[in-house]
This record gives C-alpha cells, sequence and structure tokens, in this order.
C-alpha cells in the first residue's frame, strides 16, 4: 500500500497526447514509486481497454470519485515537491486539481458513453 501521508515528490509530468491526460510519476519519502494519472476530460467515448474519461488512476487502478483515497491523492500533490520544467506543466497540474475538486468533475461523468473496443 502507498502511503500517501509521506511527502511526495513529482519526478516527471507526462503529457499524453489524447487530449489532456496527464501522468505523475512519482515517490514518497518511504522510497515507494508510484504513478498518478488524470485522465483527458475532452471525449468522452471510451471503450473497455481504455481509461474512463476525466478520472483519476492509481498505477492504473480506478480512484473512486470523492473517496477517502482520492481525497489523499490530492492532498498529497498539493503539498507535494515538484520543479516543474516550464510553467505549462505546473498549469496542467493546476488545472487537473481545480478539475477534481469541482462539482463539474461528477456532473462529467454522466457524459461519458461506452463505445465498442476495437
Amino acid at each position: 500500500m502507498i502511503d500517501l501521508g509521506s511527502k511526495i515528490e513529482i519526478i516527471e509530468l507526462l503529457v499524453w497526447m489524447d487530449g489532456g491526460s496527464i501522468t505523475l510519476k512519482c515517490i514518497n519519502f518511504l522510497s515507494q514509486e508510484f504513478e498518478i494519472e488524470f485522465v483527458q476530460n475532452i471525449s468522452w467515448d471510451w471503450c473497455e481497454s481504455q481509461n474512463i474519461p476525466g478520472r483519476i488512476y492509481l498505477n492504473q487502478k480506478l480512484v473512486d470519485q470523492r473517496s477517502d483515497l482520492e481525497t489523499d491523492i490530492i492532498k498529497a500533490i498539493g503539498s507535494s515537491i515538484y520543479k516543474a520544467k516550464d510553467t505549462n506543466d505546473q498549469t496542467m497540474l493546476d488545472e487537473k486539481l481545480e478539475y477534481v475538486k469541482s462539482d463539474k468533475y461528477l456532473v462529467d461523468q454522466t457524459k461519458v458513453k461506452k463505445v465498442k473496443g476495437t
């Protein structure tokens, strides 16, 4: 189990070319490495082989909305050590955090449409 109460460092922020997904490669002060992914919230169509739009994943596992785990993730990222390469990276991360904290984050899930996979 990942200790999100231990200070985390964001080692790298990866930006995906899918309309807005970002992945944070992290390590905590207990030397546990993990990834947090914020999936794009531009396209609402998805198939089972993809991650659900607008959601958070921890090490490729879906995090329940408004769960204790999600709260812990948001808190840990908010107090993390992150030396952004440029202001765009920090802006993208800030936008994802604000989105997840918003009511729109919950309402948008009604827009998700499952489509047949390839």
